[in-house]
């Protein structure tokens, strides 16, 4: 047991320690009284690097891209209160994300909640629903030793959170006044640990997702008997799995339909059955009809296109297998007739041993790549030949410019889905990510922070105007820690999104109520918070500032300007023209 006088100081070297011995090595604070004994301690173990991040939610988002990047749990930290309700959007998207978070907030003691106390909200449950697992703590009293329970609930925070598959946890820490002893803070110089501390209080061993031979031998058998099969891969699918994927392609004679945050598109990994234009190619509704599979493998999340999922609604549903962890149920289009609680990886090196050889050629597979490539090349000289801004134009020139290894995080709304319909596949191991669990324009900023500063090669975020505004207290992180990163923001004057969709013919109340234009200069806000600023209209601008920034440190924002309706027109004129093509190539063909 510690020898602190302070009860609350007690219970927080504790937990901190505990969570160092199991393997934290981050943790994200925002400043308050309530919290302040667990502050110290996370902020005098060595070997946790400590962000201090004023703003609650962008303090949220930002631990969630570091986690993502970290791949073990990162701990945020608060004072009682509405602090607490400020983690709430980045809890969620951690939740439904699968990214592991050990979340502490600090409470009034029992006795004062529910009477008027402030700075004192619900706090116990305040997540439920959206972690894994929660605990309302007892608050540390003088002459009563729970040692060993903080340190047992620290070490089953951080399981819980890595356990698969993976999330957010919640410890709530209530705390009676005094909160510390100041002359014994003052008198700390260092805590002794001697080699037996380095083991954590208790050590919780995982169990691995293995799927049933039982059930693997039916699958086998199922998926044998459809030539006329899919493999989708949507976001969330782990990349440590595309070599397994791809044999399980190559086995079944199956293309893969792969979503750009899917970990699938770019990679050494074989990429032979990867059909990457079907966002604009299930648009072609000849093709579309005449593609309907009898059998869909899906791994991970639906993808963001809008014409994959319309096509794979209209299909017949005879086998619509759904490969999902624990918890979640990825199928808002409710065709599921499987659902695999299995490590995508696992399953699929299984199946694929477990099926017998089939012809080396294959007429389905076969069309749909030919279909696939030639589009593909009919769609990037269509946007080669597009000298005004097209937003979706600026993916395949910053991912030429970017060296290997660059993490690209993708905003949501417009993003994504250029980054889908424009961007093809590659053998350079360039990764993608982005906050799709939600998949709200929240935090944006804050996660790529989060993930920028636990990686050394670059980091490019590509977000429209209303979400970089959405998040300006990121901003802070930026200027406080030097974190290194580029943002691409792609500056409509508005939500660009909504000019796709039928309201836009709504003329007066489209502009007010979806448009948004908000007339407001990023340069500002950049330069205020120490970072560099370039606004650009023309890509031959677009590329020397990507280059630009590439060769500086800290936080570089390129701007490029773009006219909502006329990107609505390039777009459509664009893909219309691409699909021409391919229809020409057909005919021609035939």
């Amino acid at each position: 047991m510690s020898t602190l006088r302070n009860p609350n100081r007690r219970m927080g070297q504790a937990i901190a320690e505990e969570l160092e011995r199991s393997g934290v090595v981050s943790a994200c604070i925002s400043p308050g009284s309530r919290s302040t004994p667990l502050a110290l301690a996370l902020d005098a173990a060595p070997g946790i690097r400590v962000f201090v991040v004023t703003d609650e939610r962008s303090s949220g988002f930002f631990a969630l891209g570091l986690a993502r990047e970290e791949r073990r749990p990162v701990v945020l930290l608060c004072t009682s209160g509405t602090a607490a309700a400020n983690y709430l959007p980045a809890i969620v998207e951690a939740s439904l994300a699968r990214v592991p978070l050990i979340v502490l907030t600090a409470d009034r003691p029992p006795e004062l909640r529910d009477c008027g106390a402030p700075q004192t909200i619900a706090q116990a449950s305040l997540f439920a629903g959206h972690v894994r697992w929660s605990f309302d703590v007892p608050a540390p009293t003088v002459g009563v030793d729970l040692d060993r329970l903080y340190r047992t609930l620290a070490c089953r925070a951080f399981a819980a959170a890595l356990e698969w598959p993976g999330g957010p946890v919640h410890l709530n820490l209530p705390m009676r006044e005094p909160l510390l002893d100041v002359e014994e803070e003052v008198a700390i110089v260092a805590v002794e640990r001697g080699a037996a501390e380095a083991r954590p209080f208790t050590t919780v061993h995982a169990a691995r997702a293995v799927t049933a031979p039982q059930t693997l031998e039916r699958l086998a058998r199922t998926l044998e008997e459809r030539e006329r099969g899919l493999i989708v891969g949507g976001p969330g699918t782990d990349a440590a799995a595309a070599g397994e994927i791809a044999l399980l392609a190559r086995a079944l004679r199956w293309p893969i339909l792969a979503d750009p945050l899917s970990g699938l598109r770019f990679g050494p990994h074989d990429r032979s059955a990867l059909a990457d234009s079907y966002d604009v190619l299930l648009r072609d509704r000849e093709f579309a009809a005449a593609h309907a599979p009898d059998a869909i493998l899906q791994i991970g999340s639906l993808p963001a296109s809008k014409p994959l999922a319309q096509f794979l609604g209209e299909a017949p549903r005879g086998c619509h297998v759904m490969v999902a962890a624990p918890g979640s149920w990825p199928d808002p289009l409710h065709r599921a007739t499987d659902v695999v609680r299995a490590a995508p990886q696992e399953l699929c090196a299984a199946l694929a041993a477990r099926l017998p050889a089939r012809p080396a050629t294959s007429p389905w597979l076969d069309d749909w790549l030919e279909s696939s490539a030639a589009l593909r090349a009919a769609l990037d000289d269509e946007v080669a030949a597009v000298d005004e801004v097209l937003e979706g134009k600026l993916f395949p020139l910053l991912c030429d410019r970017l060296p290997g290894e660059s993490l690209v995080v993708l905003g949501n709304s417009m993003p994504v889905r250029d980054a889908d319909t424009f961007l093809g596949s590659s053998d350079r191991a360039l990764r993608f990510c982005g906050n799709r669990g939600a998949s709200g324009i929240d935090g944006v900023m804050s996660s790529a922070l989060g993930a920028a500063a636990a990686r050394r090669e670059p980091t490019v975020l590509v977000v429209g105007d209303l979400s970089f505004l959405h998040d300006l207290g990121a901003l802070q992180i930026a200027a406080r820690y030097a974190v290194p990163l580029l943002i691409v923001a792609v500056h409509n004057d508005g939500g660009g999104i909504f000019s796709f969709l039928p309201q836009a013919r709504l003329d007066r109340p489209f502009e007010a109520l979806f448009g948004t234009p908000h007339g407001l200069e990023l340069e500002p806000v950049v330069r205020m918070c120490g970072g560099r600023h370039v606004r650009v209209a023309s890509w031959g601008g677009f590329a020397a500032a990507i280059d630009a920034a590439l060769g500086s440190r800290g936080l570089s924002v390129v701007e490029l300007a773009s006219d909502r309706a006329r990107n609505h027109t390039l777009r459509e004129r664009t893909i219309a023209a691409a699909l021409a093509r391919l229809r020409r190539r057909r005919e021609h063909a035939a």
